[in-house]
């Protein structure tokens, strides 16, 4: 059932919050696809698994390290060696036991350049041997008590072993893992607003806000909000960007009149609120930029191929906005609060029951890996889930690609 296959990524940072690489995320791990019935020999595995990462790693991180999970079946049977050492790193599981043949073949990989992590390590990991032939040692947040990690963090300082925190979930928690030493972090944390309540709308936000309002006027004045956008020139550049790279237009659309113009209000509103949450985000981790993006590009093909068709603009506004507490480091509701936008659309950025929560939620289910959740709202909406591990590859090559694009205006300024 090759059709079956689901990837996901989670974005790993270092201290200074830069993404080195991804976890990536496979349907129940790769052993549905690898157990003994499917192949008999080694060399239909190995097929097996060229196919199965034929998605090309490089399309999901980029220029980082891809962390892959591995049991003692594949890293035995050859897998590892399929891949290349400058952009993996091997995740041992943590339910792999050693054997001779096993220790044999780590060591002979990692000579040859490879290298090991063990997957969700806890005090009581007894198995030495794997231990030692591990660079990165990645501590998960949810499963070892404070305490644990804070004896870990200790027993492991002056090794040359790479501690990596997983499932990292509030700044608190990062800020927490720092002071011990930890390099690497991975989980959302970074996705989570940290709420201050001093923290006001920056000048770009509130335009931002002036300019929605006016669009949700019932005749809005169109000069009006050509002027507002025009006043931030960046805001002008990012939006004239999207629309062009995304425009089936044989010709440039060249000025934020003639945007409005060709596009007609609902589209205009979408890559509005795209170029905005780009705006918010200047000082902000890159990483939720993406988030937006990718929700965005997802929302619109699942609407495109579901019973959500008529829905498609809000779908891709909705997951525009879906990061913009975490930009702004506000509540969502209180963000809300200051948008002009229909009630629906916020009960479902409030991850409240609506008419819109089905299609909304299958990105967030499926980027977090939780394929069988987004499954069953896949099926409540008619759209095929096998679709969605291509809508979100594609989601995710296009969202890295306009990341840059609209950031290169930001370095050339």
């Amino acid at each position: 059932a090759l059709m079956d296959i689901f990837v996901a990524r989670q974005p790993i940072f270092d201290v200074d919050n830069n993404v080195i690489g991804y976890e990536l995320f496979y349907r129940d791990g790769i052993n549905n696809f690898f157990n003994k019935n499917v192949s008999g020999n080694a060399a239909t595995s190995i097929l097996l698994t060229n196919s199965y990462l034929s998605f090309g790693i490089e399309n999901l991180v980029d220029t980082g390290y891809a962390f892959l999970n591995f049991d003692d079946y594949l890293i035995n049977y050859g897998v590892v060696e399929l891949l290349d050492k400058e952009n993996v790193i091997i995740e041992i599981l943590e339910s792999v036991v050693p054997t001779k043949k096993l220790i044999n073949k780590i060591k002979n990989l990692a000579n040859d350049g490879y290298i090991f992590a063990i997957d969700d390590y806890t005090r009581n990991y007894e198995h030495d041997e794997i231990l030692d032939l591990c660079k990165f040692v990645k501590v998960d947040f949810r499963i070892n008590t404070a305490e644990d990690i804070i004896r870990i963090a200790l027993s492991w300082r002056d090794s040359d072993k790479v501690l990596l925190a997983e499932k990292v979930e509030t700044e608190e928690e990062f800020e927490f893992a720092k002071t011990l030493g930890f390099q690497y972090f991975q989980g959302y944390y970074f996705s989570k607003p940290v709420v201050e309540k001093s923290k006001t709308f920056s000048d770009s936000a509130r335009q931002y806000l002036e300019i929605m309002s006016e669009m949700n006027e019932v005749e809005p004045d169109f000069n009006k909000i050509a002027r507002t956008v025009e006043m931030d020139v960046s805001l002008s550049y990012k939006l004239l960007t999207l629309v062009n790279s995304n425009s089936r237009l044989k010709y440039e659309i060249s000025s934020i009149d003639h945007a409005i113009s060709i596009l007609g209000l609902n589209s205009f509103r979408r890559w509005l609120s795209l170029a905005m949450v780009q705006n918010v985000g200047e000082d902000s981790v890159s990483e939720l930029m993406k988030y937006s993006l990718l929700r965005y590009h997802m929302l619109s093909d699942i609407a495109e191929n579901s019973s959500f068709r008529a829905f498609r603009n809000d779908l891709m506004l909705m997951g525009t906005l879906s990061v913009i507490d975490a930009l702004l480091e506000v509540d969502m509701s209180k963000v809300l609060d200051s948008l002009a936008l229909p009630i629906e659309f916020k009960d479902t950025l409030l991850l409240k029951e609506t008419k819109y929560s089905n299609a909304y939620r299958i990105p967030l289910e499926y980027e977090k890996g939780n394929f069988t959740e987004a499954e069953v709202y896949c099926s409540k909406i008619n759209y095929n889930s096998e679709k969605l591990a291509n809508h979100y590859i594609e989601a995710v090559k296009w969202a890295d690609k306009m990341y840059y694009q609209l950031n290169s205006y930001n370095e050339r300024e």
